[in-house]
């Protein structure tokens, strides 16, 4: 799937929340999208 194809969503993510992710994402070397992303398919697979 292309980048392009995915239609972007507006969410609303608390501001501690938030850092929490791109502490964790820079500590991954992933953007923070990329880090919501893989948390969201994890959780999905439980």
């Amino acid at each position: 799937m292309k980048v392009r194809d995915i239609a972007p969503l507006g969410i609303r993510i608390p501001p501690e929340i938030k850092e929490k992710l791109k502490e964790k994402a820079k500590e991954e070397g992933r953007s923070l999208n990329s880090e919501i992303v893989k948390r969201l398919i994890r959780s999905l697979k439980s």
